[in-house]
This record gives C-alpha cells, structure tokens and sequence, in this order.
C-alpha cells in the first residue's frame, strides 16, 4: 500500500477566563501529500507537531485578547462610577455653597488664598484675593 496524503486533527478544549460554564475549543484539520521517499510515519508526527503548535499559539492568543478586552472593560466600568461620583460630589458641593455662602471663599484642598490686606483677617471671595497653588 502506498500511503500519498496524510490528514491530521488537532484541538483544545479550555475554560474561558472570566465566565462561569463557558469553553472555548479551537481546533485545526490539516492535510499535506507525501512525497516520493518521505515516510508517512514521520510526515504524519511532523504534521501533527505543526497543527498541535497552530492550536496552541491560537488559545494563547485567544486568552491574550480575552484578558485585553476583560481589563478595559472593568477599566471602563471604573470610569463611568468615578464620573457619577465627581457628578454627585459636584451637586452636593454647590448645594453646600447654596446652604452656606460663606463656603465660597473656602480654597480647594491644596490650595491657599492671599489676600491683599484691604479685608485683614482670614482669606475671602473678594476679586482683590488671589489663589495660590500650594
């Protein structure tokens, strides 16, 4: 008998990362004609060899990507709660300064006021103050 094409299978079946009862199975069929002298025996181990390294280079790129896309997701996530909580803050600031005018010329934190020496006392809101960076 003489042995001209050889076909292999290679494939992988792995948990997804970061979902509960979820696999992800990549796989590959590939096939390759003997030539004339070449053993089918060792052909077939080389074939293998090469489908087995396709599937394996694709799962660690599949968990690559997945991992990528994982992170900027929950990066994302983080974005928008640390935008709703500056938004909160900010309406809760300007209902504080609604309630307590005399909060208006408070500086921010890690700042100070000058203040000319025409009000004396503690810094104001008059537009003769400036703001210093600390």
């Amino acid at each position: 008998m003489k042995v001209t094409t050889i076909q292999v299978t290679a494939g992988r079946t792995f948990n997804h990362p970061h979902e509960q009862y979820s696999n992800l199975r990549p796989s590959v069929t590939m096939v390759a004609t003997i030539d004339d002298g070449e053993s089918a025996a060792d052909a077939a181990k080389k074939l293998q060899a090469q489908a087995e390294g396709l599937v394996e280079d694709h799962k660690q790129g599949l968990l690559r990507s997945i991992e990528e896309l994982y992170q900027l997701t929950e990066r994302q996530s983080e974005m928008r709660g640390l935008q709703r909580e500056l938004e909160r803050a900010q309406l809760r600031m300007d209902d504080l300064r609604k309630q307590h005018p005399e909060l208006i010329a408070l500086p921010a934190p890690g700042h100070s006021y000058k203040c000319d020496g025409n009000h004396g006392g503690n810094p104001c809101g008059d537009p003769e103050c400036w703001l210093l960076q600390s």
